[in-house]
């Protein structure tokens, strides 16, 4: 049984995930179908659990705003990527999202060397923080909740059949897979026909978004971004082509030069930025190859 999903049930899994699949309306929109779940890793004959490494990255621009995850699993000689984005949402959800989702995609229990670049979800978990948590109710301090419980509860259920050991690695620095999961992340936040991070606005603390006002970069609910061209993905933009965010004329900027970090195999010799709403795009025409 090969390691990774099917295409077609990675492609209803995305659907699900990522463009708000009207099958999955009313059913929680981070959760991925048993049956899709079942077929992700190979029998194994032996008692030792699997090993599995993962990336993660989280995104949202701005920040509360668009967001996505990027994530990349390998084992062996098996590789798979996943992605999916929100209307609305903030960097930190993302972040431990993207792990929430990963460890969802493992079909049985795994021994698991999980890679984020984002302090929030690793220091949390290493430093003990979200047991303190837990045992106080989810209470930081008196009248101080802790934010994202709903994700955090979450990722207990995903993580209690798995042996994790958590990494840091430091963002933007070459590191190849890091790398990935942001370009993935990224891509996620322009999709179309985001749906609702439902956890994020009916959290409290984001209470502007439910007075209605939401920040720059944020799409009305039911706008609908360009759709792909059948059987593609979204066109990248061009030097002088309207933000897919809020429509103003996007500009080329170069790079500021860089040391090469070890492992780095890209850069990126320019990127197309929005004045409007401050928004970057990374696009294949400027990468170059170390």
């Amino acid at each position: 049984m090969p390691f990774f999903r099917r295409q077609a049930d990675t492609n209803r899994m995305k659907q699900s995930l990522q463009f708000g699949n009207p099958q999955s309306r009313g059913a929680n929109p981070y959760s991925l179908d048993d049956q899709t779940s079942r077929n992700l890793l190979p029998e194994t004959t032996t008692s030792e659990k699997p090993l599995v490494t993962i990336y993660t990255d989280g995104a949202a621009e701005p920040n509360p705003g668009p967001g996505g995850y990027g994530i990349v699993l390998m084992s062996g000689q098996h590789r798979r990527e996943v992605s999916g984005g929100f209307r609305l949402t903030t960097n930190n959800r993302m972040e431990l999202l993207g792990v929430i989702v990963a460890l969802e995609t493992l079909s049985k229990p795994c021994r698991v060397n999980l890679y984020s670049d984002s302090k929030y979800v690793v220091d949390s978990i290493k430093r003990g923080s979200l047991d303190r948590w837990k045992q106080n109710k989810w209470q930081r301090g008196p009248g101080q909740p802790v934010k994202n419980v709903d994700l955090w509860m979450r990722y207990l259920a995903a993580s209690s059949k798995h042996s994790i050991r958590f990494h840091w690695v430091k963002g933007h620095a070459g590191v190849a897979e890091n790398e990935r999961c942001d370009e993935l992340a990224v891509a996620a936040t322009q999709g179309f026909d985001l749906p609702d991070d439902s956890g994020y606005l009916s959290d409290p603390s984001s209470s502007r978004v439910q007075r209605g006002i939401e920040p720059i970069g944020a799409s009305p609910k039911g706008t609908r971004l360009p759709r792909p061209k059948q059987g593609g993905s979204l066109e990248e933009p061009t030097e002088g082509a309207p933000c897919r965010k809020c429509s103003a004329t996007l500009v080329r900027k170069n790079t500021k030069p860089k040391a090469k970090k070890p492992g780095q195999t890209y850069y990126y010799e320019w990127y197309l930025f929005c004045p409007g709403c401050g928004t970057m795009y990374m696009v294949n025409e400027a990468k170059r190859l170390l």
